[in-house]
């Protein structure tokens, strides 16, 4: 190797976001069978990877997961999600059967804060806060809920009955 390559190497070590890899390691490795694409990782934060400083090549502005009930991990497809950004610009987009939701970088760059709602049906969950910088929904909804996680985004109550998903 080279001077010149040895200092390249020891100057991208030395740019590397320690916090953004001890994220990336908290993550663990993919789940048999799922491959990497827009079922995998669902509840995860996906903005660690596929934030702007992240290692995939697709961006998001927001992503996460839904689920049908506060008890359960079951997730639930078809639930619209709602933005709107703080000049008042929108926009919607569906879960996957996986119960994962993203927008694109190039789709909606939101001027912060964001309000978001997420609706089935005649169901409706809104945030009671707006978002102020994280589009990672999984960041701060996290299972299981404790005091600094308010657990995962879901839709119903215990109650609450919904059509079975069918992801591959």
């Amino acid at each position: 190797m080279t001077r010149y390559g040895l200092l390249l190497g020891l100057l991208a070590a030395a740019c590397s976001d320690p916090i953004r890899t001890r994220a990336m390691d908290e993550l663990g490795g993919e789940a048999p069978g799922v491959p990497a694409g827009p079922l995998h990782r669902p509840g995860q934060p996906c903005l660690v990877c596929h934030g702007e400083d992240g290692p995939s090549e697709s961006r998001f502005s927001f992503a996460g997961t839904i689920y049908a009930r506060p008890s359960t991990a079951e997730p639930l497809a078809g639930a619209r999600v709602r933005f709107i950004d703080s000049s008042g610009a929108q926009y919607a987009v569906s879960s996957n059967c996986a119960g994962t939701f993203y927008v694109g970088d190039t789709n909606f760059r939101p001027v912060w804060p964001v309000w978001m709602k997420v609706e089935f049906g005649d169901l409706t969950q809104e945030m009671v806060t707006p978002s102020f910088r994280e589009g990672s929904c999984g960041a701060c909804h996290q299972d299981p809920a404790t005091p600094t996680s308010v657990g995962h985004l879901y839709v119903g109550d215990d109650r609450s009955t919904f059509p079975k998903g069918n992801c591959p």
